[in-house]
């Protein structure tokens, strides 16, 4: 998306687990061969919750949908087989393993080591100033690879890449205020159209762009980007642009008033002569 990339980190060393794009699994730098949709769905659907049960008629629920075959536990208990299988052949970080619990089964895995869980953390760690905030969420945002999910249907994988579709673009909105704080107008006139593209009707994030092309002398193209951003919401929701929106276009529309510039005397010109000064009546 253009949002300069974060400073490296520790991240993907051992094991990886990688949802925000196609589902992998990264051991040691190599993916590993994590089998057929159902069985990489049965998987993703313990990482989203990972460390959590996840009761068995909601597996099926998340795999199948409202088509699940006649008797769907032994095809769940195959796949549960094999994915444990898999977790054991990963070399090096902490142990990750399936345990059937009472209230469903759970995945114990750190979810440091899954990319979606690692997002949701930097995310939410708010407590820093703008610098530190700004290179935190582009750590986050250089985590996605594509949709989360990438190649698994199904309506609860698409539920899953609507939300954190959604997170995504909030973090954007937060980095690219962050930036505009910072006086970083132009890294946001870099970064934010190509985001822009993906979400069209995210009025937060035009407004952020609208502002730091203001604040970088593109007038022309703020106002230009506002005709576009109403157009489009006009066709596409029947909708004007928000108040925050209509707002920032009146202030592009205002030009600045001209400089003041105090009058001064010339060099060497001799000051003005005090007004006369009536007389004191006697």
């Amino acid at each position: 998306m253009g949002i300069p990339r974060a400073l490296s980190t520790t991240w993907g060393v051992h094991v990886d687990f990688r949802l925000l794009g196609e589902i992998e699994v990264r051991s040691a730098g190599r993916a590993l061969d994590i089998g057929a949709p159902r069985q990489q769905l049965v998987l993703a659907a313990l990482l989203v919750d990972a460390r959590r049960p996840v009761p068995i008629e909601a597996l099926v629920d998340r795999v199948w949908g409202h088509d699940p075959p006649a008797n769907p536990r032994p095809v769940l208990y195959a796949h549960l087989s094999r994915i444990r299988a898999l977790l054991r052949r990963l070399d090096g970080g902490p142990p990750a393993r399936i345990e059937r619990r009472h209230a469903g089964y759970v995945l114990d895995v750190d979810p440091e080591q899954i990319d979606l869980h690692r997002f949701r953390r930097l995310v939410a760690d708010r407590q820093h100033d703008d610098e530190t905030r700004a290179a935190t969420l582009a750590e986050a945002l250089d985590l996605w690879r594509g949709e989360p999910l990438a190649g698994l249907s199904g309506a609860w994988a698409a539920q899953v890449r609507t939300g954190w579709h959604q997170r995504r673009l909030d973090a954007a909105v937060q980095w690219a205020q962050a930036e505009f704080r910072l006086g970083r107008a132009t890294a946001v006139v870099s970064a934010v159209p190509d985001l822009a593209a993906e979400y069209p009707l995210a009025e937060p994030l035009e407004h952020v762009l609208i502002q730091a092309l203001h604040a970088t002398g593109r007038g022309a193209e703020a106002l230009h980007r506002y005709g576009l951003v109403r157009r489009r919401l006009a066709e596409e929701l029947g909708a004007d642009p928000g108040r925050d929106l209509q707002t920032l276009y009146r202030t592009v529309l205002t030009p600045p008033p001209p400089p003041h510039h105090p009058t001064t005397p010339a060099p060497g010109a001799a000051p003005p002569a005090p007004p006369p000064t009536s007389a004191p009546k006697p």
